[in-house]
């Protein structure tokens, strides 16, 4: 049994004409690189047209890039955050330097995990959630203005999910030259199983179907191709992608 079941799904919705998501994985075998663990990322494309999924796609593929390869610390947690940021920076230098891609910006969630260890950047309002014994808890802060109204206790998450200003950020990276991401740790279990999602998925599940689903199809590929189903049936107003990793052993 391999260490790590990984599954993910990406799909552009019943409304929007491009897809502005992206998520990428390296799980190191053989190549030397197994000390700096497994490392994960979702990112979501903001401000539509082409820009959003050039955002997306090189803020995932620059940040596994620097973390593997780049000329980084290497302790693990401030090597995470070394390849966060010079990934930051990139977008915001391409914000500047391209016409075509003039204040491109993403959100950007990454998930490491080494030894027995979960190691988490974040910024924006995709979402890291992880499911323990059945029960689904969000490991992540959402950066948008619904997400501080909530912690606020000023709506409720069924009023967050039809909010008129539901897609206003307040930190993205693309932002500015320095950016300060969230970063958090802990320990994994065996039997874990993180989920690792952009915003057009909750826009259409709650909280309690989302757990449901995990509970009981979350690390299939069948199971993805439901969910994604089910909430374009439901409309499908975003693009949507899902990146589950479940923890077989430590």
């Amino acid at each position: 049994m391999e260490a790590l079941k990984v599954r993910g799904l990406s799909d552009k919705g019943k409304v929007r004409q491009n897809n502005e998501d992206y998520f990428g994985w390296y799980v190191p075998k053989d190549t030397g690189l197994e000390h700096f663990g497994s490392l994960f990322a979702v990112s979501d494309g903001v401000g539509g047209a082409s820009a959003g999924e050039v955002a997306s796609a090189e803020a995932v593929n620059v940040l596994l890039q620097e973390y593997y390869f780049g000329d980084l610390t290497d302790k693990i947690p401030e090597r995470l955050k070394s390849a966060f940021q010079k990934t930051s920076l990139h977008i915001f230098d391409l914000s500047l330097s391209h016409n075509s891609a003039r204040n491109m910006k993403c959100t950007l969630s990454t998930l490491l995990l080494n030894r027995d260890r979960f190691f988490i950047s974040h910024v924006g309002d995709s979402k890291i959630l992880l499911l323990r014994d059945n029960e689904l808890i969000q490991l992540t802060k959402d950066h948008s203005l619904v997400g501080k109204l909530m912690r606020l206790g000023l709506i409720s998450a069924e009023e967050a999910r039809t909010h008129p200003n539901k897609n206003v950020l307040l930190k993205a990276v693309g932002d500015g030259p320095l950016l300060v991401a969230d970063f958090y740790s802990g320990l994994t279990r065996p039997g874990d199983l993180f989920c690792m999602v952009t915003d057009g998925i909750v826009e259409h599940a709650t909280h309690e179907e989302l757990q449901s689903f995990l509970v009981e199809k979350g690390s299939s590929d069948v199971g993805l191709v439901e969910l994604v189903a089910e909430l374009n049936r439901r409309g499908g107003h975003d693009n949507m992608t899902i990146l589950t990793v479940t923890v077989n052993k430590v």
